[in-house]
């Protein structure tokens, strides 16, 4: 967007009562960018807002009921937020869902996995108390129980937990946008290593599109119709022998990092799609390349303080920092997260654009920082997997 319009504002939110440096200086001095310390301020003159993630749904509905430009995933982030609704959904509008059970309190999801192996373990919403794990025994999990209900203090006998049958298969994401309950295309299908990357495939029509993706979207269609939803989203189902596509997770929002990072240089007419969203006037992604693949760079020491990083300045387009400043001529990431950089690179064969990929991340430097390259070329293996299920061509 920086490249394409003449004045850009940035906001993430820092405001608390006790406010600190790190966060209110995420995207300072970042070039074509300008950080402001209250969005508010800028509501009335601006001809764009986006709203990339979810937790503001609210306030994506009231500024388009006050008709101000707006894109984001508004309402309809319930069915990433609110799991055991969205579960139900699902059943409703005819996908197929495995085993699934709603849990209210840590010593009720004790006394139900004590004698049960192999289920996922999720809550809504409260992120910061946890990511879904998977619990293979009651043995193995005992320490992971015992540390969330710490982080959840007096309200440990109050948080739903969704338990849910693990299955076997692969786990391709259907990544796209929906225009109120409409499939744009071109639209891409991604395999994802956790925390290490992943590989996108774009699908120019309905006709090309694997049907199971086209069953995922016909399914999630019906409630992006009903919340007038107009945005990104991201929807990782497990697909196995039987060809069903179990939806597993739905990402209601950008999904960061590394699906999104493809997404802003893959789709050559972006800021005109997220225009169009805001506005509503339909604009279809233009994608010229087949494949897109990113890879994360981690580091546990931007955990705790700044990270500087560096690459030369032509590769800057293929490098996006999570949650970054830049002083000077020196990029340095914020603490708080293992994440990083993702590189990104485009290409029109799976070895080909992982080979540009792999030089690129040679040419990232800093003190501590990790890119599994190795861990990303066995999504190939998912790949070719999945092809006999059904989900192909990739």
């Amino acid at each position: 967007m920086a490249r394409d319009a003449a004045s850009v504002k940035y906001y993430s939110e820092w405001r608390d009562d006790f406010p600190g440096i790190d966060k209110a200086k995420v995207g300072e001095g970042l070039d074509g960018i300008e950080r402001v310390d209250n969005y508010e301020d800028y509501l009335d003159n601006s001809d764009l807002i986006v709203s990339p993630d979810t937790m503001t749904g609210p306030l994506v509905e009231f500024l388009k009921k006050h008709d101000y430009p707006v894109a984001g995933p508004g309402r309809a982030e319930w069915l990433e937020n609110n799991r055991w609704d969205a579960k139900k959904f699902q059943k409703d509008s005819g996908l197929p869902i495995q085993e699934s059970n709603r849990v209210v309190g840590i010593s009720a999801l004790r006394n139900f996995l004590k004698d049960k192996k192999n289920y996922y373990i999720k809550i809504d919403k409260y992120r910061a108390v946890m990511e879904s794990f998977k619990h293979t025994d009651a043995t193995n999990t005992e320490q992971e129980l015992d540390a969330i209900a710490v982080k959840l203090g007096p309200f440990k006998e109050d948080i739903v937990f969704v338990v849910e049958e693990f299955l076997e298969g692969e786990e391709p994401g259907l990544d796209g946008i929906s225009w109120e309950g409409d499939l744009l295309y071109p639209c891409q299908i991604g395999y994802e290593a956790k925390g290490v990357g992943v590989i996108e495939r774009t699908y120019n029509t309905a006709n090309e599109l694997p049907e199971p993706a086209k069953q995922v979207n016909a399914g999630l269609s019906k409630a992006f119709k009903k919340d007038k939803f107009r945005f990104f989203f991201s929807s990782e189902f497990k697909l196995g022998k039987d060809r069903n596509p179990f939806v597993i997770d739905n990402t209601i929002r950008l999904a960061a990092p590394g699906t999104s990072s493809i997404q802003y240089e893959i789709i050559k007419n972006y800021t005109a799609v997220m225009h169009g969203l805001a506005t509503g006037v339909k604009v279809n992604p233009i994608i010229t390349d087949k494949y897109g693949i990113a890879i994360a760079g981690e580091s546990p020491v931007a955990e705790k303080r700044y990270l500087n990083v560096s690459f030369p300045k032509e590769m800057r387009q293929w490098i996006k920092l999570r949650h970054a400043v830049k002083r000077g001529k020196d990029y340095f990431a914020t603490p708080g997260l293992p994440s990083v950089v993702t590189v990104i690179a485009l290409g029109n064969t799976i070895d080909e654009t992982l080979n540009t990929l792999e030089a690129r991340t040679k040419e990232v430097k800093a003190s501590s920082l990790n890119f599994a390259v190795d861990d990303l070329r066995k999504l190939k293996d998912s790949i070719n997997k999945a092809k006999a299920y059904g989900l192909s061509p990739f």
